[in-house]
């Protein structure tokens, strides 16, 4: 018996046959030269297989479209417009006329070349784009050697193989389009080597509530074809020739999961406190619009980070101000009169895409450079776009500003002003009256930690971002395998600094807040309760689980 380790999705158990896909897509591309009179016929080949794809997508999100599955939608569409971008596909034809090449060889060349351009970008969420660049390559690839075989097809797959029930799906990669004819042929689990928490792939399995394990080690050549596996999605871990009395734990194990799923609905309509009667507000963290209703159902009194990032990802042009106050109305009146907390763009030279502007400048050290509120403070046109339309849907509820990446009081006092006199503008050419919105720092540089006391004047609140605070106190790049196991919130350093924040705050009569991914662990989650702290934000999906927990500490 051994067991493979990844990032576990949807925290549960299945215990099922292994089907190994040793038909992953590859990127087969073998290099040939063409002849001039070639180039056309080439082109239109290359097209085909574009199109077809394209039709492959169509009609999968028709399926889709009156479901609740509103995420894996937006990832298709997502996926539609890496598969037409300008980038990719003119850049393929242009290689083909110029080099002379067949259509395969100019792809994977272009594929390449974007590929460089990601590599620069340092943020996570970039190099996950990447990846979704080259899944989009491998399905044109696959297509294009369907057609040259003559074997056209309008499918995403041309197998129609049946899996057979309990299956669980092994492979190196998987394509999101893929999930939907995988689930209905009888895949009930995922273990896949590629992928990681912030990826497509992730938020798909999320959306289906189906158990998986991505970013698993190597595993496809150690797992034979119909064995019996116990996938533990909920401690990410993938066992390999179980005997019968570890079979029989984790199907005990099974038992009690459906009966915990069972009763973590009786706290959705509960109040959140503590053993000993000590109310908490637990709120969550969303990044798309369609994520708050879920939020409220599920009883969090408010919405503690709002993500505004996803207005910018995956989109071929900046959004207007129409666009983002629809989409802060949506949450606001959702959530009214409960608080929603909408972060400024936390974009910069490591978030912006390439692909999306090549007008600002990138930096040599993206996580130390010009990014979160210094990114907005030096393209201010982006900033004041972003600040109206916050303070426009600010009327359809309670609105409050987060200001990312603060690490000194002129950095507040710079916004607050531009703030203001967007308010000012505002009320001139509407002849409304806007009230004052709460503004608040996201603390999660060392430095503001440390001269707290200097940012509390200028601030209605404050919220802690644990991720990168332990990521820049500790030196860690957390998104690196080689580093990531030193990722430690007990670090004495980062224990000093979130409690220096958390009892400046408290003596100010300051509201704080956390919001990073300790918020989810249930043993940081007491060591900051009895450090005083009263407010969190968590994922969605962890809202009932810490709930519940909360119920069993006792802060006295």
């Amino acid at each position: 018996m051994f067991s493979l380790a990844g990032h576990g999705i949807n925290r549960d158990v299945v215990i099922a046959s292994a089907w190994v896909n040793h038909k992953a897509l590859d990127f087969r591309a073998d290099y040939r030269e063409i002849i001039e009179k070639e180039v056309e016929s080439e082109l239109g080949l290359f097209q085909e297989a574009v199109t077809l794809l394209e039709s492959d997508f169509k009609e999968i999100a028709k399926s889709f479209v009156i479901s609740d599955k509103t995420d894996f939608n937006n990832l298709l569409n997502s996926q539609r417009l890496i598969l037409n971008d300008p980038l990719l596909i003119n850049g393929t034809k242009s290689l083909i006329k110029k080099s002379l090449i067949n259509a395969e060889c100019a792809l994977v060349q272009q594929m390449n070349f974007i590929g460089e351009e990601f590599s620069k970008i340092s943020n996570p969420y970039f190099k996950e784009r990447k990846h979704d660049v080259e899944q989009i390559v491998k399905q044109v690839i696959q297509k294009l050697t369907s057609l040259r075989s003559d074997k056209n097809s309008n499918h995403v797959n041309s197998e129609t193989l049946i899996y057979g029930e309990n299956v669980i799906f092994i492979s190196n990669d998987l394509s999101i389009n893929e999930i939907p004819r995988l689930v209905k042929n009888g895949v009930c689990a995922f273990a896949i080597e590629s992928g990681s928490p912030t990826s497509h792939l992730a938020i798909v399995l999320k959306s289906f509530e189906i158990p998986a394990i991505i970013g698993l080690q190597k595993s496809c050549h150690l797992i034979k074809h119909g064995e019996k596996l116990i996938l533990d999605s909920e401690c990410g871990n993938l066992i390999v020739g179980a005997d019968n009395y570890v079979i029989k734990e984790y199907e005990k194990k099974i038992e009690h999961s459906k009966k915990r799923k069972n009763k973590l609905n009786d706290f959705i309509e509960l109040p959140c406190e503590t053993e000993d009667g000590i109310e908490i507000k637990l709120m969550a963290n969303i990044e798309d619009p369609r994520e708050a209703k879920k939020a409220l159902g599920i009883g969090a009194s408010g919405i503690g980070l709002f993500r505004t990032e996803f207005l910018f990802m995956e989109k071929e042009s900046l959004p207007s101000e129409e666009e983002q106050f629809a989409a802060y109305k949506n949450v606001l009146v959702t959530l009214s009169p409960n608080p929603v907390v909408i972060r400024t763009l936390d974009l910069g030279g490591d978030k912006l895409s390439p692909l999306l502007s090549t007008s600002f400048e990138e930096d040599s050290n993206p996580a130390l450079g010009q990014r979160g509120i210094r990114f907005s403070l030096e393209n201010t046109d982006l900033f004041i776009t972003q600040i109206r339309a916050i303070i426009r849907a600010s009327l359809y509820g309670n609105a409050k500003i987060l200001l990312p990446l603060i690490t000194e009081k002129a950095e507040i006092i710079k916004a607050k002003a531009l703030i203001d006199t967007c308010k000012k503008e505002l009320e001139n050419e509407s002849g409304k009256r806007y009230d004052a919105i709460d503004i608040g720092a996201m603390i999660e540089v060392p430095s503001a930690a440390l001269s707290i006391e200097t940012l509390i004047p200028h601030v209605d609140f404050a919220s802690l971002g644990t991720n990168d605070l332990i990521q820049y106190t500790l030196a860690i790049d957390r998104t690196n395998n080689k580093v990531s196991n030193l990722f430690n919130p007990k670090n004495p350093g980062v224990v000093f600094l979130i409690k220096n924040v958390i009892d400046h705050c408290l003596r100010a009569n300051l509201p704080i807040s956390v919001c990073g991914e300790i918020s989810s662990d249930v043993e940081q989650i007491k060591f900051l309760l009895n450090l005083g702290l009263r407010e969190i934000s968590t994922n969605v999906s962890d809202i009932l689980i810490i709930k519940e927990h909360i119920s069993k500490i006792k802060i006295g």
